[in-house]
């Protein structure tokens, strides 16, 4: 088995120590051992996990979400189902997100064709009214 310090282990991974320590502190990962010295001592698992936490991360999953998708891979009792109910969750999630980009895409589109543009004063700029309205 591979043995790597933290730093070892960051560079391994393509991240940063302090995002390590952060995984750490949120119980997301833990060190497999200590050196005599005290230092961190990570294994191929701890790999693993950060990868599957980046591709996780790739699909949306938060922090908080990852940190419940790992205890259902460790878990001896959870089942496709569990995994299944929390990415339809994910994709109802990502529908949502995109009906608001959507209405977002609409109204940048309706702004930008109102206005005029050119050497019209920033105070003629229906998009600054929009975003700055007089009360």
């Amino acid at each position: 088995m591979n043995i790597f310090t933290i730093g070892q282990l960051a560079k391994e991974c393509g991240i940063r120590t302090d995002t390590i320590r952060y995984y750490e502190q949120l119980d997301i990962i833990r060190p497999e051992d200590r050196s005599n010295a005290g230092y961190r001592l990570y294994g191929t698992e701890s790999i693993r996990t950060i990868k599957f936490i980046r591709r996780a991360k790739d699909l949306g999953f938060t922090l908080a979400e990852i940190k419940v998708l790992l205890n259902l891979k460790a878990s001896q009792t959870a089942t496709c189902r569990d995994m299944l109910e929390r990415t339809e969750a994910k994709i109802a999630e990502a529908k949502e997100n995109m009906r608001h980009l959507d209405h977002m895409h609409d109204a940048l589109e309706k702004l930008s064709e109102a206005c005029p543009g050119g050497d019209m004063p920033l105070s003629e700029c229906p998009i600054l009214d929009h975003l700055y309205p007089e009360t």
